[in-house]
């Protein structure tokens, strides 16, 4: 029987593997294994976006859109992926988030964008949305559901105790980016940010800001705090990747949680 699971398991990784393709991320500088390419990206956030829009509101102020689109240019024209064509909307609703998908969509919610005291600080969300697009992120999380999805069909042939953890793993990969892809995210902001001409400074401020409002407010849902976690160690990272230093309140934070 173990010998037969094994065997179906060995059979779905695969297939799953079957297509990928190999390349160099100039974001991450690594060699990463793709199961979908460019063009398969694009499509899938063509058929994403529409979704989105359906559910929401999107804000047609001339002047918001106008603002945000000057930024997003500055921040495309000096990122790690020119083989797309960025897009970025206002969600007409009063919560503080930013969200990115696959092939260069980017939104950015109402609530955030009156809560900003700059443009120095919108760049910094923009730029942190598009920095998990030129990491590839989030067609990395839908590999990785692939994959969850081989391990759920393996566990419904063992005990149930086995079953629910595996569950309990796949629902975690819906949740929100990892630590690691919100950290690199971050760090590519930085770079985007200085090298756009924009203050990386004034993404360390608005990160204290949104703590400062998470710490009073309740959650919401689709609210930053959880899409978004770890304020007080991306702030550590943030000021680690501007400065090329850890001080020692950084450092502690980065070992200790929000």
């Amino acid at each position: 029987m173990k010998t037969r699971k094994l065997f179906f398991f060995i059979a779905l990784v695969t297939v799953f593997l079957q297509g990928c393709a190999t390349e160099y991320n100039l974001a991450t500088k690594k060699q990463e294994t793709l199961l979908y390419g460019t063009e398969k990206e694009v499509k899938i956030g063509e058929t994403i976006a529409p979704k989105i829009e359906a559910q929401y509101d999107i804000l047609t102020d001339v002047d918001v859109n106008e603002r945000l689109q000057r930024i997003l240019d500055r921040i495309v024209a000096v990122c790690d992926r020119k083989d797309l064509v960025y897009f970025i909307k206002a969600i007409d609703e009063d919560l503080i988030n930013a969200v990115s998908l696959p092939g260069g969509y980017v939104y950015v919610f109402r609530g955030l964008i009156e809560r900003v005291d700059n443009d120095d600080q919108l760049a910094g969300v923009i730029a942190h949305e598009v920095g998990h697009i030129t990491a590839k992120h989030g067609i990395k999380r839908m590999q990785n559901a692939y994959a969850a999805l081989a391990l759920q069909i393996v566990s419904t042939q063992t005990n149930a105790r086995v079953a629910s953890g595996v569950n309990l793993a796949i629902n975690s990969l819906f949740l929100e980016y990892s630590q690691k892809d919100e950290f690199e995210a971050d760090r590519l902001s930085v770079k985007y940010l200085k090298k756009a001409g924009y203050d990386p400074k004034a993404m360390v401020a608005f990160l204290k800001k949104l703590k400062a409002e998470g710490e009073k407010d309740p959650l919401k849902k689709y609210s930053y705090w959880r899409t978004h976690p770890y304020i007080s160690q991306r702030i550590s990272v943030v000021n680690q990747e501007i400065t090329g230093k850890l001080e020692f309140k950084d450092y502690l934070n980065l070992i200790g949680n929000d």
